[in-house]
């Protein structure tokens, strides 16, 4: 094992496909980003609230660490008059017996997501970046001396969750690459590499 510490931030690019990036860097913590809670990365990334919605109401955050941005859970009743002031359709999960929501919103939806006192999210602060962007930031911050970014495809490129609920209106964008530009120029000390 080597002792330098190390990362992976997945990408949802096609290009990762068939890589087995746990035999190919085994001590690697691997942040994984939306979709790829499926793979059960070491830390999932998240920073679309309907996508964070989607995420929780699987369970997937009983028993894994998420990144999720300004994740706040407050009292159900204060949720539900938050969420019903802004006017647009609800969407919720199941409540069952929990006492306490998330409450976010999109043009179209607000979302309230009953939560479990025993999960595993970790709000961190908004940054106005992809959940890409903000898995690099994060890892930086946590002190990486290596972060190998795979199946970060670029522009016109396919996503491997394309199909799945969730990203129905998700297509690369040009500023996700300039987002990581700037935060490879912000941590010139650490080796970033696409992969």
């Amino acid at each position: 094992m080597s002792s330098i510490k190390r990362a992976i931030i997945l990408g949802n690019g096609e290009s990762r496909k068939g890589l087995d990036y746990r035999k190919e860097y085994p001590d690697a913590f691997v942040y994984g980003c939306n979709g790829a809670y499926k793979e059960y990365p070491d830390g999932l990334v998240c920073t679309d609230s309907y996508m964070q919605h989607i995420i929780y109401s699987t369970g997937y955050c009983r028993e894994n660490t998420c990144y999720f941005s300004e994740w706040s859970p407050m009292p159900g009743e204060v949720a539900r008059h938050i969420g019903e002031s802004f006017g647009n359709p609800i969407v919720e999960n199941d409540n069952g017996d929990n006492e306490f929501a998330q409450v976010a919103g999109s043009e179209k939806y607000t979302y309230i997501t009953w939560t479990h006192i025993e999960d595993l999210v970790v709000s961190i602060p908004e940054v106005k970046v992809s959940s890409g962007s903000r898995a690099l930031m994060l890892a930086c911050e946590a002190g990486y001396e290596e972060i190998y970014l795979i199946g970060f495809d670029g522009m016109g490129s396919k996503n491997v969750y394309q199909d799945d609920k969730g990203y129905e209106r998700s297509t690369p964008r040009a500023e996700w690459v300039n987002e990581r530009k700037l935060i490879k120029e912000k941590y010139k000390n650490i080796i970033i590499k696409e992969v």
